[in-house]
């Protein structure tokens, strides 16, 4: 580096001299119109450039601002934003070389150096300066490429304040805020006065500038600007934007403009934003199962690779239900109504039944096959097993032939979807029977009529996910009784707790644990994501909800289990008929799905030791990597290892923390967009209505959990409020007065568990986690689907 040299913007190339001068070189290149300036390489306190005055002169004489611009700051991995110094309106010679000085300074103080230890790979770093003709602004700001908050690259955001744009910067002002889409329209304004500070067509060219900028220098952006009192525009610093992943919708699937499509039930199986691995190959065979249903019955003549049923947006899956109603143009009973009450409980008016409808005996007979595809579920089922028993994944030592076992097994994640989804249709069937029964064919049940089918359908015994909380509660009870419960097990870590309940001091609760890990350990929360490890695997996870479930015995507060048996001679002749027959259809959907999370399972586990591998061979340079590859990507990085795709799996996962804060409504038409959510306007204050699926009315303290580790926080007797439960969370059954979720269904897991318990309970309440808040006195009325806020 050639020290104290000074370079003016268009002498700059490729020298290096900090980001600060880079940026507006680069801006001035692109024909952006940025205010004259240079820089000082390697300024020194000590001893000034020469030219320093000459160059001070050619600027105009007047006001300047001077600017740090360090080498390594403004970079695309650590940015520095605000740990050097910016000192506006110098005026004069002695003043700029103070200025100067001060900013060379600053590449020591406290903050800077702090904050430079704590990069991940620390940089040497050495001070240039920009000294830059300063712009009277009416009004200026900064502006972003994506949306440095949410993470979306498919927003630009602009903050403005009127006048220096040092006042937003200080935080000693609030901006304006406007965001903007892909095509520069406004779709968010936030004014702190009763006008806008910027006008349309200042925003526009804003706009417009920055994005051009962005595409040209292939990077997403953080740029100040300021426009001065004549109104025009100039840019004053661009930096990478270093806190942001990957583009949220890389990974999109395409969709046609008028699909309906919905979170209800995927969301239930897939809750939040899942890795791009579990998509690849759980959306994946998901929608195989899908399309082997349509080849069955529905007229469809092959499985494919499209993406009909199941959808990807900002990394959560949808339900294309368009794409499922594609059968009911071969299938008299399926119809628009029966799809919106299936999967989301209610009618959906946005879905239509197709119009151009196979003759009226080609859909009897499409019926027909529908009927025998349902009945069939046992018979399949059976056969599966008895090839499934055998279907295991060799491990080997290398990654190559690790990632072919995988591939090999693949088949079997395709087929178990087939037979749960055969099982789950049988199901649907003879629940939506039940149903109709107890509503004597009237369309919509009302509540009272939802919570009696509901209270018949929870009357089978020998249900897997009843069984696994029977046979939990033997340990906990085992736990409970133990004279060092408290000392050794609830008091303590949950690393501490665990090592007790696996020693031989634990006495009978170690045996019962031991054993329920080997027959339900491949469960967890999120048991369908092959990110999350299963509890056998990952005990501690357990461990944290058991502790709060022993807690509630040792109080005295905890509630056995109790399942009110359904008289079966006091029905009518059909239901005795009948609701047997649902019985065993839920107890073969509750076995399907466990057999669906063991071959998950078994992926989990094999993909775990391929990042082992890649890691100890210097592929990888840490194992959860690979659940930010798709599984056709693995395939590729296998066999051909390339450090970018290294980068970009860092840089999914960090999108993916992005795309976990995002929410979505139930249905949409077309791509969905995240919401911004607002308090609805159509209903009570206070009062949320949805869809009762196990009887009773408890008033209590609500206690809002938005994930399994908040749930920790539960006091006995007090009402859960989440978004949605699985089968992670059953622990806190035992410990709660009620249920009440967002979303769900009547076969959802904290609907069929909270039945199970004897709770009331409330699903498909949308906004519950939003509308209430810990500490709220709240009443759940689950014979009318309702939670009240009474206090």
């Amino acid at each position: 580096m050639d020290n104290n040299k000074i370079l003016t913007l268009p002498q700059i190339t490729d020298q290096d001299v900090g980001g600060k001068a880079s940026g507006l070189a680069a801006l001035e290149r692109l024909g952006l119109n940025v205010p004259p300036a240079f820089v000082i390489v390697g300024a020194s306190e000590s001893q000034m450039p020469f030219d320093l005055e000459a160059q001070y002169q050619a600027l105009g004489g007047g006001p300047v601002a001077v600017r740090s611009s360090a080498l390594g700051e403004d970079g695309e991995d650590s940015s520095f934003a605000g740990q050097y110094e910016t000192i506006l309106d110098v005026e004069g010679m002695d003043a700029l070389k103070d200025a100067i000085a001060q900013c060379v300074r600053s590449l020591a103080s406290e903050r800077a150096t702090a904050y430079q230890a704590a990069q991940a790979a620390p940089l040497e770093v050495s001070m240039c300066v920009v000294v830059q003709r300063m712009v009277k602004a009416r009004s200026a700001g900064v502006l972003f490429t994506a949306d440095p908050v949410t993470g979306r690259h498919d927003r630009l955001v602009i903050d403005a304040v009127e006048g220096l744009g040092e006042a937003l910067v200080s935080g000693e002002q609030t901006p304006d805020h406007y965001v903007l889409d892909t095509g520069n329209q406004l779709v968010q304004q936030e004014l702190v006065g009763e006008s806008p500070i910027l006008a349309e067509p200042e925003i526009k060219a804003l706009a417009e500038g920055a994005r051009d900028a962005a595409a040209k220098m292939d990077s997403l952006l953080d740029m100040e600007w300021a426009i001065d009192e004549s109104g025009e525009l100039f840019w004053l610093q661009a930096r990478p934007i270093t806190t942001l992943g990957s583009d949220l919708n890389e990974l999109d699937t395409p969709i046609p403009d008028d699909h309906v499509i919905t979170r209800c039930n995927v969301g239930e199986m897939m809750p939040g934003a899942v890795c791009p691995l579990t998509f690849s190959v759980q959306g994946r065979a998901i929608e195989h199962g899908m399309q082997h249903m349509h080849t069955q019955y529905g007229n469809r003549p092959a499985i494919t690779n499209e993406w009909t049923q199941i959808n990807l947006f900002y990394g959560h899956m949808f339900i294309n239900m368009t794409g499922g109603m594609e059968s009911s143009r071969f299938v008299s009973i399926n119809t628009a109504d029966s799809m919106g009450q299936s999967l989301c409980g209610r009618p959906v008016p946005e879905l239509k039944t197709p119009d151009n409808l196979a003759p009226v005996w080609r859909r009897w007979y499409g019926t027909y096959k529908f009927v025998r595809y349902v009945f069939r579920a046992q018979k399949e089922l059976t056969e599966f097993e008895n090839r499934f028993r055998h279907a295991y994944i060799p491990y080997t030592d290398s990654s190559v032939s690790m990632f072919e076992e995988i591939d090999r097994y693949m088949p079997w994640i395709c087929e178990t979807n087939e037979v749960h989804l055969r099982s789950s249709a049988l199901s649907g069937v003879m629940e939506g029977v039940v149903q109709g029964m107890v509503t004597g064919g009237s369309q919509p049940a009302d509540g009272d009529q939802q919570a009696e089918a509901a209270r018949l359908l929870a009357g089978a015994s020998d249900v897997e996910s009843a069984v696994m909380v029977d046979r939990l509660d033997n340990v906990l009870d085992a736990i409970a009784e133990h004279p060092d419960a408290v000392s050794a097990f609830q008091k303590v870590e949950a690393a501490a707790a665990l090592d007790w309940l696996q020693s031989e001091r634990a006495g009978a609760a170690a045996l019962r644990f031991r054993d329920f890990l080997a027959l339900h350990g491949h469960r967890s929360i999120r048991e369908l994501c092959l990110r999350e490890a299963g509890w056998v695997d990952e005990p501690e996870k357990l461990i944290v909800t058991m502790q709060a479930s022993v807690a509630a015995r040792l109080q005295g507060s905890y509630k056995p289990r109790s399942v009110e048996r359904v008289d079966i001679k006091s029905l009518s002749r059909g239901l005795r008929f009948m609701l047997p027959l649902a019985h065993s259809a839920i107890r073969r959907r509750e076995h399907t799905k466990s057999l669906l999370v063991l071959v998950t399972h078994r992926l989990k586990r094999a993909y775990r030791h391929l990042a082992d591998l890649l890691v100890k061979e210097g592929h990888l340079p840490e194992p959860d990597l690979i659940f930010f590859f798709t599984h056709d990507e693995l395939r590729d990085f296998v066999a051909a290892p390339f450090a970018g795709w290294v980068t970009r799996a860092q840089q999914r996962r960090q999108a993916l923390s992005f795309q976990e804060r995002l929410e979505f409504s139930d249905v949409y038409v077309g791509k969905p967009e995240p919401l911004v959510w607002e308090p609805p306007t159509d209903q009570k204050e206070g009062e949320l209505s949805g869809r009762p699926v196990s009887r009773g009315v408890v008033e209590g303290t609500a206690r809002v959990a938005l994930t399994i580790q908040q749930a920790a926080a539960l006091q006995p007797g007090e009402i859960l409020i989440a978004p949605i439960t699985d089968i992670g969370w059953t622990p806190y059954f035992s410990l709660i007065a009620g249920l009440a979720t967002d979303v769900g269904s009547a076969v959802s897991h904290g609907a069929v568990i909270a039945r199970e318990y004897g709770l009331p309970a409330v699903v498909n309440l949308r906004q519950a986690t939003k509308t209430f808040q810990t500490g709220d006195r709240v009443r759940l009325d689950a014979d009318r689907g309702v939670l009240l806020k009474i206090g």
